[in-house]
């Protein structure tokens, strides 16, 4: 372990402003708070003020704990939607719809979910903990390889405002890998918590900002963002060969199938190719197919030196094309991703969490924490954090070789794979059809693992550790 502990994250701030925090004597918690709220800043289109996540916990010596401030779903029996709009991104291979407008959006969970952490596991002040993403969004911060390509492919989210277009231009073009992104507005916004008690401040000032903003939508009451509570849950918990698994528990769906892929390999020795392969077929979800979208999604794993662990989870869809106000910030399009919505849209029977996959995960043997990990990808999600358990664990690899190997993943009956590096021909698959890509790529998700001794960040989507 370095003197302060082990980072891993999507972005190099994010990964430094967490690190920033352990040097200045915060602990795991603090880091963490720290870096997603640096996130909002430089990886934009992966998460938000306005978005949701979950927080996977542990204080030394204290039994793992969830908090899930995912996004929720309104009550919206009787209401005229407005303001929701198709929009079709397209990736190279596919072309994927989505939904957007403030009619997309549904009740925000990330602030409330800090401000809550932090209150219970904090140990640095909470205006101490977003002063760096004040500073960097008036500084700028550099686009990544992973987010270049984003900005291009989500063109039409962009698009959806002229002031968030504005954002990503430089000269009239798409800002690209290595060119500043700046967000002064959201640096004003995000000042505000330098000087105000955050959980007033929330519900006295950002609930009525907000409320205003997604009145356009005519979903989203000022009751339901004042209303809105985070949940503590106990995660998941599974042996595997000598390890404890600790997972994101329902509503989320994505921890179940993970543990369910892994009963599959908990008798076997070191896996390849076909053993993956079965243990993701008993990871597919029953009932509605899962969409293929990119997952604007962001993940961050810290272990500090005292082995506090914090693997977070956060994200904003692909987001909803419009800003709030004046505050830079863009929300989430929860209620416009199709496969969040498998009523149909606007038709959740009542006000509840919205069921995803994200699976922030910690690892331990003989009760001490030994990894904690989490992925970005969607639907892929759940499949990038199973390869990535199996190599670490079933075939012993190292933290890089386990990110950095050949992944598989099964969509709608079809396996996709990475070039399969050493693991000799592709055949024997019992899906009938194969997708063989020809190099890695971001759909294949990007877990971010630290460990006690060692971390790594998902080259796939530019990821980054310390």
């Amino acid at each position: 372990m370095g003197a302060f502990g082990t980072v891993a994250g999507g972005h190099k701030d994010t990964v430094d402003a967490a690190e920033n925090i352990l040097k200045d004597g915060g602990n795991s918690f603090d880091a963490a708070i720290a870096g997603v709220f640096v996130s909002f800043v430089s990886e934009y289109l992966y998460t938000s003020p306005a978005g949701g996540g979950a927080l996977l916990a542990c204080k030394k010596n204290q039994a793992p704990v969830l908090f899930d401030f995912f996004v929720e779903s309104p009550k919206t029996k009787g209401r005229e939607v407005g303001d929701f709009q198709k929009i079709v991104a397209d990736f190279g291979n596919t072309k994927q719809s989505f939904h957007i407008g403030m009619g997309s959006v549904g009740v925000p969970g990330v602030l409330p979910g800090l401000i809550h952490v932090h209150k219970k596991l904090g140990s640095l002040p909470f205006s101490v903990l977003v002063e760096q993403a004040v500073f960097l969004a008036k500084k700028g911060v550099k686009v990544s390889k992973n987010q270049e390509y984003l900005t291009q492919v989500l063109a039409p989210v962009i698009s959806g405002s002229e002031k968030i277009k504005n954002l990503f231009l430089k000269e009239g073009s798409l800002l690209k890998y290595g060119d500043s992104f700046y967000n002064p507005e959201m640096g004003s916004f995000l000042e505000n918590f330098l000087h105000e008690d955050p959980e007033s401040f929330y519900i006295n000032d950002v609930c009525s900002l907000f409320f205003e903003a997604f009145s356009d939508g005519g979903i989203i009451g000022l009751r339901d963002l004042v209303g809105y509570s985070v949940k503590e849950r106990a995660p998941l918990v599974q042996e595997h060969k000598g390890y404890k698994i600790f997972t994101n528990p329902p509503p989320s769906t994505g921890g179940t199938m993970i543990l369910n892929a892994l009963s599959s390999l908990s008798k076997e020795g070191a896996v390849g190719p076909k053993e993956i392969e079965k243990a993701l077929m008993l990871a597919q979800p029953f009932g509605e197919a899962r969409s293929s979208s990119v997952g604007s999604t962001t993940h961050l794993s810290i272990i500090d030196k005292n082995k506090n662990v914090a693997s977070i989870t956060t994200t904003n869809g692909v987001g909803a094309g419009r800003l709030i106000g004046n505050t830079g910030v863009m929300p989430n399009n929860m209620l416009g991703e199709e496969h969040l919505n498998p009523h149909g849209f606007h038709a959740w029977p009542k006000k509840q969490r919205i069921p995803s996959n994200i699976a922030p995960t910690l690892v331990f043997k003989n009760k001490e924490p030994v990894l904690a990990l989490g992925s970005a990808g969607s639907s892929r999600i759940v499949s990038a954090i199973i390869c990535t358990l199996a190599n670490l664990i079933n075939n012993g690899s190292s933290i890089e070789e386990a990110v950095s190997s050949p992944r598989l993943h099964i969509e709608n009956g079809v396996l996709h794979h990475e070039p399969l590096k050493g693991w000799g021909a592709v055949s024997g698959f019992k899906n009938k059809e194969v997708v063989s890509w020809k190099e890695k790529n971001m759909y294949f998700g990007g877990v971010n693992v630290v460990g006690v001794e060692s971390s790594f960040g998902d080259d796939r989507r530019s990821g980054y550790s310390l």
